[in-house]
């Protein structure tokens, strides 16, 4: 059985790392470097899933906005931007463009 596809934007996140990546499209994700595993990818819809270390995408759940906001608060804390928790967003996919202008910074 496969899983569904990742509806683009994205990001991933690497186990025990605060450290986000902004993946925009599946040609961004096919040419991304997997540095180690198990890494989580979440999408704008908020599905979440594994990503093995052949860069299978192995669907575990969903993440609600507020998870999303935590994992993107803690990002931007690591790149030195103030007043994290006022960061906010109503949806996923505003919430990944916010990570995806930090990301770019």
């Amino acid at each position: 059985m496969t899983s569904p596809l990742p509806t683009w934007p994205a990001l991933i996140q690497h186990p025990g790392d605060a450290e986000l990546e902004f993946i925009p499209d599946a040609a961004a994700f096919d040419t991304w470097q997997l540095t180690s595993t198990p890494a989580t990818l979440i999408d704008k819809e908020g599905k979440t899933y594994v990503i093995d270390r052949d860069k299978r995408l192995i669907m575990k759940g969903l993440a609600s906005l507020e998870e999303i906001l935590a994992l993107i608060r803690a990002h931007a804390i690591l790149e030195g931007i103030c007043c994290t928790p006022k960061l906010g967003a109503p949806d996923i996919p505003t919430a990944l463009t916010i990570l995806s202008s930090i990301v770019k910074g």
